[in-house]
This record gives C-alpha cells, structure tokens and sequence, in this order.
C-alpha cells in the first residue's frame, strides 16, 4: 500500500505542477497581448516577484516596489537585476514612512489598510490574528518614481486596500494600469474608478483572480464597470481593474 501511496502522490504533484504551468502561460499570454516588448513597468506591491519576472521575462524593465525584505531579499537572489530593479519601499499619497501591517505566516496580505484588515477579519474567522506585527517602512509617490524613471507604459498596483491613496499619489495617467480589488471591500474599488487621474475617456475591463482573460466583452466606461462590479457577490473574490487611457490625438501630444 505505501508503493501505491507514493505513486499517487507524485502523480498527484505531477498534474498539479502541470495546471500550475499551464495557468502561469496563460497569465503571461494575457499580459503580452497588453505589453509590447521594452516597456517601462511599475510593479507596486510585487510580494516575491512571480509577475515581475513574467513581466521581465515578456522584454520590459521593470521597478519593484515591495515593503516586506523577505520578500526583497527574494527577488534579489532569484531574479537578475538588470531587467528588476527592486525597491524596499510602499507607495502612497506622500513622500515619508508608513506603518505597515505584516503576518508572519502569509506574505501576500500586508497592508496598509486597518479597514481591509477589519473587513476580512470580520467575514473570515481563520484570517483573524494573522496580522503578527507592525514595521515602520519608507513610502514614495508614484509621481516621485515617474520623476525618476520616467513615465512607465504600464502600472501593476496590489497593494491589500491601500489602492485609492496609492493613486493619489499620481498625477499623470500612464497609457495601462491596473489595481486589484477585493469583492469583500469593493467600496475602496469603485471610488477608485472616480480618481480625478482618469482623463475623460479613460476605459476599463476587469479580471477575477489572477488574469488570464478579460470578464468583460470589450472596455466600457466607469459606469458600466461599476454596474458589473456591483452584480458580484460580497464575498472575499480578489481580482484586478485594468485602465486604459484614451489614445492622444496628434494635437495633444
């Protein structure tokens, strides 16, 4: 019996390990329809840089921006850092330090957001105490980076809750970007579709967990993305808006 055990437990991981394969190309397929190769990416809030590298890896440069140094310390040792430049840092709305709430057991739920924190607490009992600790880390604006690097072609911002102040941080729409939203929490969502940084125009689409194809037939405007949003059940479904900004014509650029 224990021969039999083994076997199903590596075929078991070999199929998993195939799905998994198989839905990361799917994830890189969506990403290149979106991306020409040698754009300029902000990945803000890029855990331990699984979309960092897909985006490297699909020919573009990318900047990291990700608070927790285990997770920095990662990306340092696991991907060149030539095409990833990392940055131990959060964005928000100022330039100084932040108070960010870390969990010792999962490193992809650190926010910013108190309120977030609450909110999934409250409808899921096995997250309550995750959040173990409180660290003190550097926050930059979006705009602070642009003045920087430039404007990139394309902004990734996954960041637990803290989306709205996070945009408030940029003043000048890059042509793609997307902020992921929480079901659960999709007030925060939907006041970010009323951000004064989306120029009259401006499209969106969005995806449930982790983009492989769009929900939506085409890019619709604020409203008719608000009306599907609103039809989604209040439970704790993640997933990502994508904004597009309208074409500039020759006279305005």
């Amino acid at each position: 019996m224990t021969g039999l055990h083994a076997a199903a437990r590596s075929l078991y991981h070999l199929t998993a390990g195939r799905q998994a394969a198989d839905a990361r190309e799917l994830i890189r397929k969506f990403y290149q329809t979106l991306l020409p190769s040698g754009s300029l990416v902000f990945d803000i809030g890029a855990n331990v840089g699984v979309l960092s590298a897909m985006f490297a890896a699909l020919g573009n440069r990318v900047i990291a921006l990700e608070p927790n140094k285990d997770c920095v310390r990662h990306i340092e040792l696991s991907y060149s850092q030539e095409s990833i430049e990392v940055i131990q840092a959060v964005a928000g709305p100022t330039n100084g330090l932040a108070t960010l709430n870390l969990s010792d057991e999962r490193d992809d739920i650190s926010s910013l957001s108190s309120d977030w924190i609450a909110t999934i607490e409250e409808q899921h009992s096995e997250y309550r105490g995750l959040w173990s600790k409180k660290v003190t880390v550097p926050m930059v604006t979006l705009d602070t980076l642009v003045k920087h690097y430039g404007l990139p072609d394309f902004i990734k911002i996954d960041v637990e809750g803290f989306e709205e102040s996070v945009l408030d941080g940029l003043s000048v729409q890059p042509a793609l970007m997307s902020f992921e939203f929480n079901a659960a929490f999709l007030e925060v969502g939907l006041r970010c579709l009323d951000r004064p940084l989306f120029e009259s125009g401006t499209v969106f689409n969005f995806a449930i967990g982790d983009p492989s194809g769009f929900e939506l037939d085409g890019w619709v405007g604020p409203e008719r993305l608000k009306e599907a949003l609103s039809r989604m059940e209040k439970v704790d479904k993640h997933g990502d808006i994508f904004v597009k900004r309208p074409p500039y014509t020759t006279s305005q650029s």
